[in-house]
């Protein structure tokens, strides 16, 4: 080999390394400072609509900012919520989890024919419900039942009734599209227990309608696909058997005719929360041509409602989420209603709603989902003084 040739190579390896490390570097400053000019461009033409159901964090400043020590874990919050093009990444990741059949959520469980369940997060237990590997305790049980009684007692008193609804998680309706990777346990979950044991100790007006929502869901749909919640087909079926039990007409589930509504979106927050919200547009939303209460007022970003109905008397209810869909249903067999959400409100706000009714109201309804059961005793306890008029 000549000389030169030999002297030659060397240094065209030196100019390929430093070549090499020039456009790594380059990419690298590329990726660090590009996206935000870049975004600046484009985001006009962008998705920029935050779908999670929550408030994404804050810049870390003014009076809210925190101290020095937790002001970076803010920052990056902030950062993590507000990335350029944040949107983009989490429906492209999802796409290629998707592609693989695996979804790429700590919150969402994708089941069987892509369904989306509810993993155990901050404020739940979906899974360890579902499996029954959660119980409340004999004190528990009986805490809710003097609760619950005592204000049955308080509200009778004045003419009022009360009722409860326990809304089931649609684990336990849609159980086989769970994956086999999260086997049902056999004995009976603590809202099972809960509702057989109030059932059995109390005269309470109560509806636990799992096998009810099972039994319809072999041939209507009854919870959304891509949803926590049951869609208008659950809510109704819940809505008529409540009514049954407070001696109010209702037209029987099994004669109302569910269609598929092509001008509305299905709900979808567990497609949302896991970036997958541009995959799960298929969802049918189904609707019926049913008695309605009519909305009169809306306040607190609909966390406060009011509602007239073609019934007589009035109707309070307290509710959560699947309340939602249950209020237009019960509302509509009643001259008015209020309807208040509990987890949302403030006490003292909920309290001052109610002190504000002209009259007082002939029925009371607690619907709780199966995930926060443990609010019922709560609420019972908070509304006792104002049933007792102190």
């Amino acid at each position: 080999m000549p000389a030169t040739l030999q002297k030659e190579r060397p240094a065209r390896a030196a100019r390929a390394g430093r070549r090499c490390r020039a456009a790594l570097l380059g990419g690298f400053a590329a990726l660090l400072f590009l996206p935000g000019p870049l975004w600046l461009a484009l985001r006009g033409g962008l998705d920029t609509s935050n779908h999670e159901n929550r408030a994404l964090a804050p810049f870390p400043a003014g009076q809210s900012a925190p101290g020095l020590q937790a002001w970076p874990a803010a920052f990056d919050a902030w950062l993590g919520d507000h990335a350029p093009f944040r949107n983009q990444c989490m429906t492209l990741n999802a796409r290629a989890n998707w592609a693989l059949g695996s979804l790429d959520s700590s919150d969402v469980l994708l089941g069987k024919e892509r369904w989306l369940f509810l993993r155990d997060v901050s404020d739940s237990s979906s899974l360890l419900d579902y499996q029954g590997l959660t119980a409340y305790t004999p004190e528990e049980l009986a805490a809710c039942r003097t609760a619950l009684t005592a204000l049955q007692t308080a509200l009778a008193r004045r003419g009022c009734r009360l009722a409860v609804v326990l809304a089931p998680a649609k684990e336990g309706v849609y159980s086989q599209y769970m994956p086999d990777t999260i086997p049902a346990v056999s004995r009976p979950t603590r809202v099972q227990a809960l509702a057989a044991w109030l059932q059995a100790e109390t005269d309470l007006a109560l509806l636990w309608p799992q096998q009810a929502l099972r039994e319809a869901a072999k041939t209507q749909q009854v919870y959304y696909r891509y949803d926590t919640h049951w869609n208008e087909a659950g809510a109704y079926l819940a809505a008529s058997g409540l009514l049954e039990l407070l001696g109010r007409p209702a037209l029987p589930f099994e004669q109302a005719e569910f269609v598929p509504d092509a001008a509305a979106v299905a709900p979808a927050d567990l497609a949302n929360v896991s970036g997958a919200w541009a995959l799960c547009t298929d969802d049918v939303y189904y609707t019926a041509d049913l008695p309605r209460g009519s909305c009169t007022l809306t306040e607190s970003g609909g966390n406060i409602t009011r509602w007239q109905g073609g019934g007589e008397g009035g109707l309070v209810l307290i509710r959560d989420s699947f309340g939602e869909a249950l209020a237009p249903f019960l509302t509509a067999q009643f001259e008015s209603g209020l309807a208040l959400h509990g987890s949302a409100l403030a006490p003292e706000e909920l309290l001052a709603q109610l002190d504000a009714l002209p009259a007082f109201p002939d029925v009371v309804v607690l619907e709780v989902a199966e995930r926060f059961a443990d609010n019922l005793a709560r609420e019972a306890a908070l509304l006792l003084p104002w049933a007792a008029g102190a």
